[in-house]
C-alpha cells in the first residue's frame, strides 16, 4: 500500500487549496537540490506543463509527482509548485531557486517562480479545472510581488532567451523553439490562458475588470490537407499520446488527414494518428500551400535524399541520391514521387522540376 504525504501545512491562495511540503525539509534520500537564494529578486512566474497520470481516489497527481520527486524519479527537475484539478503541493519555499527553465544561472531558474500544470492533451473537463488552479495561483504570486501580466512567462520562453533569440515577451512566450515547447498543452491557447490569469490578477488588484473570459482552444480542427511544423512529429495508433507510437514524420511534409477526434488527426494512409496542434492547415488562400507535383524528370536540391520503399519516412530506407542528380518520377502519392528505376520513393521537395 501507497503511504502518501502529509502536508506540513494547508493553505487557500486566491481559492486554490495549496499543501506545503518542502523538499528542504524533507529530503530522506538526499536528492540533489538548488541552493541559489531568491528572496528580493523574483520577477515572475513561469507555467509548465506535465503529463497527466491516473492516481489512486486517495490522492491526486499533484501529490504523487511530489513523491516522486523525494524518490528521485525525477530526474533533476526542482519547481516550487505541481498544480492539479483539485489543489497544489508546494515543493520548494519561494525563496529558493528552481530546477526548471533549462536555462542554467539564467533568469528562468534563478528569478522565477515554477508552476508544473498537470493535464492531457484531451482538453476535458479535469484538464480545465487545473488550468483554472494553476491561473488562480499564478495571479496570487504575480500579486504577491506586485507584478502585472507582462511577468508570466512560458517555458519556452526562456530557452528561446537563453537561444539568443530576441522579441517582446509575448513572442518569445510563444516562439517556436527546437528543443522543447512547453506548456506544451496550454501554449495553443496561450493568449486566452494570459486573460485568465489578468482577470484573477486584476480582482486580487481590486481593478475594474468585470468580465470573466473564456478559456478554449483556438483552433477547431477539421479534415483537409496539413504540414508539419516541428522538427518531427510522433505517429501513434490511436487518438492520443497514450497510444503507442508507430514511426515519425518530418517538418514540412504534407499529410492528408480524414478524421479528427478533438486536436488528434488519423493519417489517410492509415498508418495512425497524430496531434494536430504540431501541424498547419493548409487552405486555397494559405501562402503555405504546396506545389502540385506531377511525373517527369526531376533534379535533387538536397545535398542528400533518402529513398524509401514507400510513400512515407515511416518505409524502410533503400539508399540515397546526390544533389543534382536527375532522375525520373513516375509516380506522385501525397508529395512523394516513386524512382522510375523502381529503387523507392523520394519526397518531393527535396526536388526541382527540370523544364
Amino acid at each position: 500500500m501507497a503511504i502518501y504525504l502529509k502536508p506540513d501545512s494547508i493553505n487557500t491562495y486566491n481559492g486554490v487549496k495549496v499543501n506545503s511540503y518542502l523538499l528542504t525539509k524533507h529530503n530522506p534520500n538526499n536528492i540533489a537540490m538548488p541552493s541559489g537564494n531568491m528572496t528580493g529578486k523574483i520577477i515572475g512566474v513561469t507555467i509548465h506543463n506535465t503529463d497527466w497520470i491516473s492516481v489512486s481516489k486517495d490522492t491526486t497527481p499533484a501529490e504523487q509527482y511530489t513523491r516522486a520527486t523525494i524518490n528521485g524519479n525525477m530526474n533533476d527537475v526542482r519547481v516550487h509548485y505541481y498544480v492539479d484539478n483539485k489543489c497544489a503541493w508546494q515543493n520548494l519555499p519561494l525563496s529558493l531557486n528552481g530546477w526548471h527553465a533549462a536555462d542554467g544561472s539564467g533568469n528562468g531558474n534563478q528569478r522565477t517562480i515554477a508552476i508544473e500544470c498537470i493535464m492531457s492533451n484531451n482538453y476535458n473537463s479535469i484538464d480545465k479545472a487545473s488550468e483554472d488552479n494553476a491561473a488562480k495561483l499564478a495571479a496570487y504570486l504575480l500579486n504577491k510581488y506586485k507584478l502585472d501580466i507582462n511577468h508570466l512567462y512560458t517555458h519556452t520562453h526562456w530557452l528561446n532567451v537563453r537561444d539568443g533569440k530576441t522579441g517582446t515577451v509575448d513572442q518569445l512566450n510563444t516562439m517556436w523553439n527546437k528543443n522543447k515547447m512547453c506548456p506544451l498543452y496550454i501554449l495553443p491557447h496561450w493568449s486566452s490562458f494570459k486573460a485568465k490569469v489578468k482577470y484573477y490578477l486584476d480582482n486580487l488588484n481590486k481593478s475594474s475588470s468585470t468580465v470573466k473570459p473564456t478559456v478554449k482552444p483556438t483552433t477547431t480542427y477539421t479534415t483537409g490537407t496539413y504540414k508539419v511544423k516541428v522538427t518531427t512529429l510522433d505517429i501513434h495508433s490511436g487518438a492520443g499520446s497514450t497510444y503507442s507510437k508507430k514511426g515519425k514524420i518530418k517538418k514540412n511534409e504534407v499529410y492528408t488527414i480524414v478524421e479528427v477526434k478533438t486536436n488528434w488527426g488519423k493519417l489517410k494512409s492509415g498508418i495512425g494518428w497524430v496531434n494536430l496542434n504540431s501541424m498547419t492547415k493548409i487552405t486555397t488562400s494559405n501562402t503555405n500551400k504546396p506545389p502540385v507535383y506531377t511525373t517527369g524528370l526531376y533534379k535533387v536540391n538536397s545535398t542528400t535524399l533518402a529513398i524509401y520503399s514507400g510513400p512515407s519516412n515511416t518505409y524502410k530506407k533503400n539508399g540515397s541520391v546526390k544533389k543534382n542528380e536527375i532522375y525520373t518520377i513516375v509516380e506522385v502519392n501525397n508529395g512523394w514521387g516513386k524512382l522510375k528505376s523502381g529503387a523507392g520513393w523520394l519526397l518531393m521537395t527535396g526536388l526541382t522540376k527540370v523544364k
